[in-house]
């Protein structure tokens, strides 16, 4: 267990396939999996998006869905609440263990409103909600806010879901908010070992460069995309921890994998991460709040003290070597 006082923070990322609708069963593997992190001095565990219901609602549209990819009838059945049975058998365990642990699990939100949603739970009780902000389909609603926590390890601690860890904008907002750990929980459907796994597997260690914070990615998978021992669906799977300078400090691609690793937190106080927030110029930034595809008509606001050109002067030079006499004109040309 990690004390408060401690100058590092043992975590793990773990990769899960679920029991597609079997919520049940998944928190009974996710307890026994909190209590042998708890042997092993774990003070948070990382699961996958959906661990708990199974489920997720895939990209594609109702017309195109295969039987792989949830209707709205079955993310009704599994969805609970968050102070439903399944997320209260979690924070039990939690506070039971003393192991910090983050679930994903569809929500039952206000007006049978659904949401795909992630939870972190505390020992001391405090939950920490953050719901899925890019969602497709159009069966699930979008979360509207980032989430950002302080923890009593002196760590502060930013949820992104899926795919809002696919657009660089989340992970440098959720740092700009003071994040220094970022969770990145993922679920995958049957891509193949190049899908969106692979690819974040090679761009979270930038982000984590980028903004001078921790990722932890745990990504799963339900029982229903393939064989375990299949090469494709065991590269559907990975749990990953990356540090602030990019490093990766631990790496698996198993399907059940755990990824451990000792956080050193002087890291995410480091110099390089005041340097570039110090050098960052917002007012050259309002393409990215446009919501178009093109942004040539936009020109960064002139900050003070900085002078601005318009216009064009034609110029015209010559370069002249000295000391190199011009030719005859009977010389050879």
């Amino acid at each position: 267990m990690t004390s408060p006082s401690s100058s590092t923070l043992r975590i793990a990322a773990i990769s899960l396939v679920s029991r597609r609708g079997e919520a049940r069963d998944n928190v009974s593997r996710i307890v026994a999996l909190l209590e042998e992190a708890a042997r092993a001095g774990i003070a948070l565990a990382v699961f996958p998006e959906a661990c708990i219901s199974g489920v997720r609602a895939g990209r594609v549209s109702d017309a195109a869905a295969d039987v792989a990819t949830p209707r709205l009838e079955e993310l009704r059945a599994v969805a609970e609440p968050l102070d439903g049975p399944s997320i209260s058998l979690v924070a039990q365990a939690v506070e039971r263990t003393g192991v910090a642990a983050g679930v994903g699990w569809i929500e039952r939100g206000d007006g049978r409103r659904l949401f795909n949603s992630y939870v972190v739970c505390m020992p001391d009780g405090t939950r920490h909600c953050h719901r899925k902000l890019h969602v497709h389909g159009g069966r699930l609603g979008s979360g509207s806010r980032f989430t950002v926590f302080d923890t009593h390890w002196g760590v502060r601690v930013g949820i992104l879901i899926g795919t809002d860890n696919e657009l660089v904008e989340n992970a440098r907002v959720t740092a700009l908010m003071g994040a220094t750990l970022l969770l990145a929980p993922y679920r995958c459907e049957r891509t193949g070992p190049r899908g969106t796994v692979e690819v974040l597997r090679r761009a979270l260690p930038g982000r984590a460069l980028d903004n001078g914070t921790f990722i932890a990615m745990a990504a799963g998978r339900d029982d229903a995309s393939g064989d375990e021992a299949d090469d494709e669906a065991r590269g559907q799977c990975a749990a990953m921890i990356v540090d602030p300078h990019g490093d990766v400090l631990a790496d698996s691609i198993d399907c059940h994998g755990i990824a451990s690793a000792n956080l050193d937190l002087a890291l995410a106080n480091a110099r390089v991460v005041q340097l570039w927030r110090a050098a960052r110029r917002p007012s050259l930034y309002r393409p990215l709040t446009a919501t178009g595809s093109h942004n040539d008509d936009f020109e960064p606001l002139p900050e003070i003290g900085q002078a601005t050109a318009r216009g064009a002067v034609p110029i015209s030079f010559a370069v002249v070597r000295r000391g190199t006499k011009p030719p005859s004109s009977g010389g050879a040309r």
